[in-house]
């Protein structure tokens, strides 16, 4: 189980090797992407808005996310636990279901799309200073293929996500 400190430095982590790794592509590949897959505006979209719901969320006040979603009824899960149920839920993703909405981007977009990721990694990081350990552990968010997390787990979730999008990238762009 991650510590806070760590879930922020992972995050900052993995949102640099994402950024490192667009910066050295060529501008033409951030609109260029296998045959029906997204291209790599779309990746950096996607990554882009969740962080953004991220957000929103932690700044709730807590008692409505406590009366919207409720309380854990269970302990805590670890990382390599929760990678596991996501991995296990896409491979039994139906093949029409569209994932989140990704927008098309345009070359012009790359260095304000990647600045504004940045900046919302940068809020994700501040809004976690202002919950405390116990806290991330007692308030639960909804997931759309995991179902409700502790905030921990969707924190540790993100940090995979970030990875399991960037190793995607590197293998197929």
């Amino acid at each position: 189980m991650y510590i806070k400190e760590d879930i922020i430095e992972k995050l900052g982590t993995s949102a640099t090797e994402i950024v490192d790794w667009m910066n050295i592509q060529p501008d033409e590949n951030f609109v260029k992407g296998p045959a029906n897959k997204w291209d790599t505006s779309q990746h950096l979209d996607h990554l882009y808005r969740i962080v953004v719901m991220i957000n929103k969320a932690l700044r709730l006040p807590k008692f409505i996310l406590r009366w919207r979603f409720g309380k854990p009824n269970r302990k805590g899960r670890d990382y390599d636990t929760i990678v596991a149920k996501y991995q296990h839920k896409l491979k039994n993703l139906s093949p029409t279901r569209k994932p989140p909405g990704a927008k098309k981007h345009t070359i012009a977009d790359k260095p304000v799309l990647i600045n504004e990721f940045e900046l919302q990694i940068q809020r994700l990081q501040k809004g976690l200073n202002k919950w405390t350990e116990e806290e991330l552990d007692k308030y639960l968010f909804p997931h759309p293929l995991l179902g409700k997390m502790t905030v921990r787990e969707l924190m540790m979730w993100t940090v995979y996500h970030h990875y399991h999008h960037l190793n995607n990238l590197k293998s197929n762009y």
